[in-house]
């Protein structure tokens, strides 16, 4: 079918498309699901291209043959470019189902031999249609309702399993954050509109068949709006979910890279002053991993810088001021670049530095407060 949906929506959806997609390609492509994910994905911007006007006549324009032929072999093949992607959907539902990870490729080529046979198989029973240059529901007759129920099958096979999962998934570990509220909300949305393509379209062409009446929807145009809503629009807004949250996390704008963000001007400090206690990082490291190794090595400094410092108490003995924590810190630091030395361990058992607080989340919290602060100290730290 050639699209009815306006350029003006077309295009900058598939733009997105391309872009979710590239996205994907880029920051989540090392799983399995994942790249059966961006297959599908592909498949579906392939699908959509295959129904527009302006594609299929560069197509025709490009390769020999008769013009109509050529859009009509293009609007068949946008079905099996739909099984495509529908092959790859359920591949992951199978993976999410529990099945054996080891065996992933090999049961994907058995659904990708079965996409190519139902394509054959929308092609063959097409032909009709393609020399009389209409739609399969003009033309209708038994080959349209083959070629229905070959399109149907699979999208409600991948509808009955994606449901289930969903549905245990749901009930074993509910949506406790917005992503996953998100997550299952467009999930339960393909799965609904899967479930309605599969039923309604090769019933309708049944009906109309039996009934000698014609198509409800001659021009498929409630085929193209749904196809389009759930591949261009639905899919894809599935899959941006987590693509959104890895990039917020590469780019370190998630709640963890802004504590990093925050603690990095005390903990280049205090590395500086106590460079023996940091240990290498090499590459990009996660950025919850960097946030428990920069906590690690704030504390050490801590305990480290003690010894440096020129109140009879424990650096941490300040009460709930985090400016006068802060400032202790900061002559710490003075001290030791001045040269002084070392002072022996002077303090009774009560007043020994502990390595923090016991809560790693209280710790946080409390270091952060002290980096806020931070920076009006600063100065000391750096005075000879």
């Amino acid at each position: 079918m050639t699209s009815p949906i306006p350029g003006l929506i077309t295009w900058p959806v598939l733009t997105g498309l391309t872009l979710v997609l590239a996205g994907r390609w880029w920051l989540l492509r090392d799983s399995f699901v994942d790249r059966l994910v961006n297959r599908a994905l592909a498949a579906a911007l392939c699908e959509n291209l295959l129904r527009d006007a302006w594609f299929e006549q560069s197509l025709a324009w490009l390769l020999p043959g008769n013009d109509s032929d050529v859009v009509n072999i293009a609007r068949q093949l946008s079905l099996g470019a739909t099984l495509l992607g529908i092959s790859n959907i359920y591949g992951f539902a199978k993976l999410w189902a529990g099945a054996d990870p080891a065996h992933t490729w090999r049961r994907q080529w058995r659904y990708y031999l079965l996409t190519i046979t139902a394509t054959a198989v929308i092609l063959i029973a097409g032909t009709p249609a393609r020399h009389a240059d209409q739609l399969i529901d003009q033309a209708l007759g038994w080959p349209a309702v083959v070629v229905c129920v070959a399109f149907s099958l699979p999208l409600g096979a991948t509808a009955l399993l994606l449901g289930r999962v969903s549905v245990r998934e749901m009930r074993a570990t509910g949506a406790t954050t917005w992503q996953e509220r998100a997550l299952y909300t467009a999930v339960l949305g393909t799965i609904v509109g899967l479930a309605a393509i599969a039923v309604a379209y090769p019933l309708g062409t049944t009906i109309s068949l039996m009934t000698g009446q014609p198509s409800f929807d001659p021009e498929m145009h409630w085929e193209a709006w749904s196809g389009f809503l759930l591949s261009a629009v639905g899919a894809p807004a599935v899959v941006a979910v987590p693509l959104i949250s890895t990039l917020l996390t590469h780019i370190g704008w998630d709640r963890t890279g802004r504590y990093c963000r925050r603690l990095q001007p005390m903990w280049a400090d205090l590395t500086a002053a106590a460079p023996e206690i940091v240990l290498e990082m090499r590459g990009r490291t996660d950025p919850a991993i960097r946030l428990h190794r920069m906590t690690v090595e704030i504390r050490d400094s801590l305990l480290h810088l003690k010894r440096y410092s020129d109140s009879p108490d424990d650096l941490a003995a300040t009460g709930s001021d985090p400016r006068i924590y802060a400032r202790r810190i900061a002559e710490a630091i003075a001290n030791k670049a001045a040269g002084h030395p070392p002072r022996a361990s002077r303090f009774t058992p009560r007043h020994q530095v502990q390595p923090g607080a016991r809560d790693l989340n209280a710790e946080l919290r409390q270091l952060l407060t002290v980096a806020k602060a931070w920076p009006h100290v600063r100065g000391l730290a750096k005075s000879p």
